[in-house]
Order: C-alpha cells, then structure tokens, then sequence
C-alpha cells in the first residue's frame, strides 16, 4: 500500500498493489483509489497494473468507477466495488497479454519520438519534461529497461511521472496507457 495527501490533507491518493497469482515479477495488480475530505473530487477506484522495477505509484487502468461525495455515497460503494471486481479477470487477461506485447514490441527511434510526441499531446506530461522522458529512453535507469522496446518506454515515462504530484501521476499514467494502447495497436 502506498498513498499520498495533498491540498493539506484534504485529498487522498492510494495504491494498493496486488501480487497473488501474478507469473512475472516485475509488475502486479494494482487498485488506484482517490477520495477527498473537501468533496473536492469524488471517490475513485481504477483496476490495472503497477510496475515494481522502478518502484513509483504509476499504473495503467481500464476497468474505474466513480461516485460524488453525497448523503449515500458509503451505502453505494459496496455495490460498486463488487461490479468492478467482477470485471477483474478479464481485465487482467488483456493487461498481461498488453505488457507481453510491449515488452517484445522493438521500438527504431523514429517510433519512440513519436510515441514521445503523442503522449506530450495527450497531456501525459507538460513539454517541457520531454528532455526527462530522452533521457530516461536513452539511459535508462534500471537494466531491466535497456533493450529498446515499448516497456522500457512506457517506464522511461513513468519514472518521469512519478515526480509529479499524485493527482498528476494517476491522470498521467492513464493516459499515457490510453496513448500506447492506440499508437500500438494494443486494443
């Protein structure tokens, strides 16, 4: 479990990582959670994968939920947990065959600029930490992401990412999952 307050203790940010039954062992289940004291944002959970070599907060997700903070929000969470859990199983089938693919997927340089690019478009990362994404691509900080795949990428992005604020680190891993689903065909 790892989480994070921000607006002076107003808003939470959490992951609880997962690793019962998961083969490889660079990266896990993950639940990203958010909720705010404030009502400023409204109870979130998102199902997807963390990865452990570069140890951050980072994670993809598809399956989420959301409900604003009202008189009943704490009767109807149960009920909404339960329905994303249910759609668990094949959520992690898709993301382990996603991650086996970017892990074989060679990326020339022209592929990995532009992916770069696209991610800076989509609002992963503001353009001027683009030189940070080069250089976490170029000299990679964990060996684990020296060949030049999709993966290694991806976690030369997120290693970025992860000195963000944790808001910014959720919104920007899961765009940036979105990026790379679309731009390789991962779908």
């Amino acid at each position: 479990v790892a989480f994070a307050l921000a607006r002076e203790g107003a808003q939470m940010f959490g992951v609880l990582t997962c690793t019962n039954g998961c083969g490889d062992k660079d990266y896990a289940l993950a639940i990203g959670l958010r909720s705010s004291y404030d009502r400023s944002l409204s109870v979130s959970a998102t199902f997807g994968s963390r990865c452990f070599v570069c140890d951050n907060l980072a994670f993809s997700g598809e399956v989420s939920m959301s409900r604003k903070h009202t008189v009943n929000v704490f009767r109807d969470l149960p009920d909404l947990i339960y329905k994303m859990l249910s759609q668990v199983s094949s959520m992690r089938e898709r993301m382990d065959a996603e991650i086996a693919a970017m892990k074989i997927r060679e990326l020339v340089p022209t592929q990995a600029h532009h992916l770069m690019v696209e991610a800076i478009r989509a609002g992963v990362l503001p353009a001027s930490r683009l030189p940070k994404v080069i250089e976490a691509w170029e000299e990679p900080m964990h060996e684990a992401f020296a060949p030049r795949t999709a993966w290694s990428l991806f976690n030369g992005f997120t290693e970025v990412l992860k000195t963000n604020a944790p808001r910014a680190q959720m919104e920007g891993s899961l765009r940036l999952s979105n990026v790379f689903r679309r731009e390789l065909g991962l779908n």
